[in-house]
């Protein structure tokens, strides 16, 4: 599914969708998803493409509106440039952060320079 819109004229044909942020646009739109197919009766999935943590971390934070999440793209990312949401024997845990709680590695110290000691 790619849109919310897209969801009404597909009822009867499956039990339940699977939404992916990279693919629908963003958490605004999965959450109207999200609307939409609950109020058809069906079933949510959220998944993921090979995504940093910034984006799995978003997604993870609608996680307790669905079914299913399969949010583990992240781990196939060699040098993910932040740090989000981990997985802890099987469980999405989200970060205790402000915001969406992610943070890029290696960011400077709030108030240091780029290059200063």
């Amino acid at each position: 599914m790619h849109r919310a819109a897209d969801i009404p004229r597909l009822v009867g044909a499956f039990d339940g969708i699977n939404i992916k942020l990279m693919k629908c646009g963003g958490l605004a739109e999965a959450r109207r998803m999200i609307a939409v197919a609950r109020a058809h009766g069906m079933k949510v999935m959220l998944g993921c493409m090979i995504e940093s943590s910034l984006a799995i971390t978003a997604a993870a934070h609608l996680s307790p509106l669905v079914d299913t999440a399969d949010l583990d793209g992240n781990l196939l990312v060699r040098d993910d440039p932040f740090e989000g949401a981990t997985v802890e024997e099987g469980r999405l845990v989200l970060p205790e952060r402000p915001g969406l709680g992610v943070v890029a590695r290696d960011a400077p110290v709030s108030g240091s320079r780029p290059g200063s000691p």
